[in-house]
């Protein structure tokens, strides 16, 4: 097995495919690391330095790991971190391997440490029981790399069962009644309908329509709708244009009045909620929350599993009563000065200090960069 750093540019169409075909069979970072949607990524926020690691077995891509190179300072000292492609439109990360090849994922860590490029690796959002967290820390240990992990947030998901069970099987009554009793004051309005746009030609004006209805409300207020994120929505608009990435854009209307419609990514037998808007005017009945039960309703019938909300749960998610998926950060500090200084400035003095005999001079000392006397 050979591991080697490469550019998504040098990849050949065997090599996509490939990356495709891993991304299917790992799920622990869906949606966030197939093909699709990092060569989006990488072309919308453009990352200063891009980090394509890639293990081959008789030529054949058999693992890959996406990354950048950002320069930071801290605790006054600059460092190289190698950075998971994470922000806020993507909030979950793993590296790709042959399922069951714990080694590459091991071989993937010792390359990137080995390479002696950078002070801190550091991936964001590695949910729970990801083979990834469990190959970093091994390969740390093996290497002398000093590890810390915390948690990020709970992203809340949603099993969905075919009948003969409920669909809103587990939601609370009160729920349940609201979800009718805003359905009843919507409808005396007007006709309300619902679809879903998958189809590549329709999904230009479904994607607009969102973009105008998050702009609508407090988003567009605050300047962190879509719309107003040229980034963002570079994002969005590739993703809408590759026939590779299976996206739905479901729509609630009242008498052919857009009222709320969501972005959702589609892998395997599981929905993943990108993206949610309403227009304020509605907002008395909750067209949201009436959005999502249909989606469910639409998800079962086209024989999905699970309705996944991602990134941390609020209010408004925690209503559908889902299931909470913890997702942690792990860091890697190398065995350079500016690492080590770092990890004690940032974390390990708060972990360690009170077993430390003379504490409060080791602390000075560290603030001051001298040796302690």
């Amino acid at each position: 097995m050979e591991t080697a750093f490469s550019g998504i540019a040098e990849l050949s169409l065997e090599d996509r495919a490939a990356w495709r075909e891993l991304a299917s069979q790992c799920s622990e970072g869906a949606p966030f690391v197939d093909e699709a949607w990092l060569s989006a990524w990488s072309d919308a926020f453009g990352p200063r330095e891009p980090v394509l690691l890639c293990s081959r077995q008789d030529g054949r891509l058999v693992g890959l790991a996406a990354l950048q190179t950002l320069q930071e300072s801290w605790a006054g000292r600059k460092l190289t971190i190698a950075q998971s492609l994470t922000n806020t439109e993507s909030c979950r990360f793993g590296f790709l391997a042959s399922p069951g090849r714990e080694d590459i994922q091991e071989a993937l860590f010792r390359a990137l440490i080995e390479a002696g490029r950078w002070d801190v690796i550091r991936l964001d959002h590695l949910p729970e029981g990801s083979t990834t967290l469990l190959a970093g820390l091994k390969a740390a240990a093996a290497l002398g790399w000093r590890p810390a992990v915390g948690e990020t947030f709970r992203s809340p998901w949603r099993p969905l069962s075919p009948p003969p069970v409920p669909w809103d099987h587990g939601l609370t009554r009160k729920f349940k009644s609201n979800l009718r009793n805003r359905e009843r004051r919507l409808q005396a309005l007007g006709a309300v309908s619902f679809e879903v746009v998958t189809a590549h030609g329709d999904q230009r004006r479904a994607v607009e329509v969102f973009y105008e209805l998050e702009a609508s409300g407090w988003k567009g207020e605050r300047g962190t709708a879509i719309a107003s994120r040229p980034n963002a929505r570079a994002l969005y608009d590739r993703l809408i244009e590759r026939a590779s990435c299976e996206m739905w854009i479901p729509l609630l209307s009242l008498s052919g009045r857009p009222a709320a419609a969501q972005l959702v990514r589609v892998q395997g037998r599981t929905m993943f909620m990108l993206k949610t808007a309403y227009h304020p005017d509605f907002h008395l009945y909750a067209p949201g929350q009436l959005l999502t039960a249909r989606l469910i309703r639409y998800g079962i019938e086209h024989r999905m599993d699970a309705l996944d909300f991602l990134a941390e749960n609020m209010v408004w998610k925690s209503d559908w009563a889902p299931r909470l998926r913890p997702h942690y950060q792990l860091l890697l500090f190398s065995r350079s000065a500016r690492a080590r200084y770092a990890y004690w400035m940032g974390r390990g003095i708060r972990e360690q200090v009170k077993r430390l005999p003379g504490a409060t001079r080791f602390v000075r000392w560290l603030s001051r960069g001298t040796e302690p006397t």
